[in-house]
């Protein structure tokens, strides 16, 4: 057994790997056969993939697989209403000017913030395209990108502000928490089983339209990423939970409202954990009541999902 295929293999269930290892094993030695190394390489790659879904439960038979294929319109109309119409006090919208005028004309230093940054104004737009026309493999590659862009852009400000000192932790914060929805937006959208993912014109279309109003809605409710609209109180924490609550609604199998709790969660998150740091006083005060959130939601979920499973035994 080769070096790739053991570590491939390493990445499905200790269960699945004794069943079904020995079957896969023969699949690929016959798939590679004869084949070179860039194919023998795209084989196991797929097969670490598939292993890797079945860890995190994102097969298209998996709950969590079926909810991001559900919620994929979703997530591209919410990223585009998070870049629409960005408030004149809008570090984005700054930002997205700054670039622009420099373009290729920057520094090597700066260029590929630059690139970044103008690649989260645009690229979202395309996703949407994408999605509306029915290419989702392209839509996919897009949310691939936009992550990628996001992880850049938050490595620049991570260099960036740990030179100037502890003084700018609060920018950095400021900054990362702004990247949250496009980074778990997209990586989320890119993850979707591309198996359940097919054009269903009118119905992709008013998903992405419901997903953008959302967006939209929940920035604006916000304020956008101007620092003088931060919420106190208890908005930020409302902002957090109720997606939270939405996506409960997966463990009784509705997934429409599911998918929409799932596709806001990115853009309330990052607006409410800034504004929750603010009001606490750090990231350590916070974790007490983020594990308590995450341990009630976790055992509600379980509650919901023993319902379902005894209502499928009564049957």
């Amino acid at each position: 057994m080769s070096a790739a295929l053991r570590t491939a293999l390493a990445l499905y269930p200790a269960r699945y790997r004794r069943d079904r290892g020995a079957e896969l094993a023969e699949v690929f030695a016959d798939t590679t056969e004869g084949a070179g190394r860039l194919a023998t390489a795209r084989e196991a790659l797929d097969l670490a993939g598939y292993g890797l879904r079945m860890r995190v439960g994102l097969t298209t038979t998996a709950l969590g697989g079926r909810l991001l294929a559900v919620a994929a319109p979703l997530l591209a109309g919410a990223m585009v209403g998070l870049s629409a119409l960005p408030g004149f006090g809008d570090s984005r919208l700054l930002h997205v000017k700054w670039a622009a005028r420099a373009g290729l004309h920057a520094p090597w230093g700066e260029l590929p913030e630059n690139l970044a940054v103008l690649g989260l104004a645009v690229v979202p737009l395309l996703i949407a395209a994408a999605v509306v026309t029915g290419a989702w493999r392209a839509a996919r590659v897009l949310a691939a990108g936009v992550a990628l862009l996001a992880a850049v852009r938050l490595g620049f400000a991570a260099v960036q502000y740990c030179d100037f000192g502890q003084d700018y932790y609060w920018f950095f914060l400021y900054e990362a928490t702004a990247l949250v929805p496009y980074l778990l937006g997209g990586a989320m959208l890119a993850a979707a089983p591309a198996d359940l993912l097919e054009s269903r014109g009118r119905t992709d279309r008013l998903l992405v339209l419901a997903g953008a109003a959302a967006g939209f809605a929940v920035t604006r409710a916000q304020g956008g990423y101007d620092t003088r609209n931060l919420m106190d109180g208890w908005w930020p924490l409302l902002l957090l939970l109720l997606p939270l609550l939405l996506v409960l609604f997966a463990a009784r199998d509705r997934l429409l409202p599911a998918a929409l709790g799932l596709a806001v969660l990115p853009l309330t998150a990052a607006f409410s954990l800034f504004s929750l740091w603010e009001q606490v006083g750090g990231m350590w005060r916070l974790a007490p009541a983020a594990l308590l959130v995450s341990a009630t939601l976790l055992l509600a979920a379980r509650l919901l999902g023993g319902g379902r499973r005894e209502r499928a035994l009564e049957f």
